[in-house]
């Protein structure tokens, strides 16, 4: 699984933003820019980091499961359908 990770992360046709922040934990400064620009797909395999990032209104997460690509979900502001 850390495996693909790499290779996702070095893969061209995603844009890796780079971090100005000093002295804070990855987890938080990706929440924070999240919750600033909310433009983001988050992609991460780590359980916590997806719990925080689904209290973060449009924001989607995306992560491996079973060999396969997960979005968890799509901003209404991307088409989805609303849920409800």
């Amino acid at each position: 699984r850390e495996l693909r990770a790499v290779q996702l992360a070095k893969d061209p046709r995603f844009e890796r933003v780079p971090c100005s922040c000093k002295g804070c934990y990855a987890d938080d400064c990706l929440v924070n820019m999240a919750t600033n620009y909310r433009c983001f797909i988050v992609a991460t395999c780590d359980r916590e980091l997806r719990k925080r990032i689904r209290k973060i209104p449009g924001v989607p997460a995306m992560y491996i499961s079973n060999h396969k690509y997960t979005v968890e979900r799509m901003p209404e502001a991307f088409g989805a359908p609303r849920q409800g």
